[in-house]
């Protein structure tokens, strides 16, 4: 049984390098398809107004729904990769069961039916456990990237003060709570 162990943990070293680039891309897949859905509902929320105005209902909503069905391809491929990890990690528990019990058989005189019933049921246990790595393996990575992400944009975004704007009010400001207009004419025609 300990021969097997090595090429496992390499077969599991490889699934995880697999997935792990996968999914990281598709997150990232993921986050671009959702901005222009975000984008569209807050400029349909801040023209409200002017939609209804000119009567563009039924143009948004078709937008809308374009920009819907658009966002939910990488995370639909998401779950889905997610589910072909669960997959090949219960094949590959199940191939390691098979051989736990092969051996079984083979060297039956040297086994009982209690220690292949704790075999199998830390084969099970191991089952779990890796999955639970790897899943949280990646998470850990994907929100490690999203900080990489945030740390490049608070790096390369230009400030957009100006010079001579950087001035602090003092404590006391406002000192009184009214305005006061001067010089100001207005018309309407």
């Amino acid at each position: 049984m300990a021969l097997c162990i090595p090429p496992f943990i390499v077969g599991v070293y490889i699934l995880q390098t697999i997935y792990l680039r996968t999914s990281r891309q598709l997150r990232f897949m993921d986050l671009e398809a959702k901005s222009p859905l975000f984008s569209n509902f807050v400029e349909t929320f801040e023209g409200i107004v002017t939609i209804r105005a000119f009567r563009w209902e039924e143009k948004l909503r078709e937008a809308n729904w374009h920009f819907l069905d658009a966002s939910q391809q990488p995370y639909y491929l998401l779950l889905c990769i997610q589910r072909w990890l669960n997959l090949v990690l219960d094949l590959m528990i199940a191939g390691m069961a098979i051989l736990v019990i092969a051996l079984a058989m083979r060297l039956r005189s040297s086994t009982n039916g209690a220690l292949l019933g704790i075999a199998l049921n830390n084969v099970l246990g191991f089952n779990q456990s890796l999955t639970m790595l790897i899943t949280e393996w990646t998470k850990l990575e994907t929100s490690l990237g999203a900080i990489a992400r945030l740390k490049n944009f608070e790096t390369e975004t230009p400030h957009e003060s100006r010079l001579g704007e950087n001035t602090i009010p003092p404590k006391s400001w406002p000192q009184f709570g009214s305005i006061e207009f001067r010089g100001v004419s207005a018309s309407y025609k």
